[in-house]
């Protein structure tokens, strides 16, 4: 995940995916499994609020909703929400 502002001071989020995908070559003495490391841009989105822990997880549970993601990351989130919060009071 990554955030900035624009020149307007309009913030966005990337997110980007990172997974390793099963691939099964066929050779002569059988089937050879190895992985390949994959990674995709899987959400660009304008973040209409502050960038305070809530809102942040809010924005990236909109994204990865959209891809169909959201039960592999939702524990991962809620960690980040808890993070955030501590430092900002």
């Amino acid at each position: 995940m990554d955030l900035w502002s624009d020149p307007n001071l309009l913030p966005y989020m990337a997110v980007t995916a990172h997974w390793l995908q099963l691939v099964i070559e066929e050779t002569p003495t059988g089937p050879k499994p190895s992985f390949q490391l994959r990674a995709d841009l899987i959400g660009f989105h304008r973040v209409p609020t502050r960038h305070t822990g809530p809102h942040l997880a809010t924005a990236f549970l909109h994204l990865t909703d959209r891809v169909s993601a959201s039960h592999k990351v939702r524990r991962f989130c809620y960690k980040i929400t808890l993070i955030n919060a501590s430092k900002h009071g």
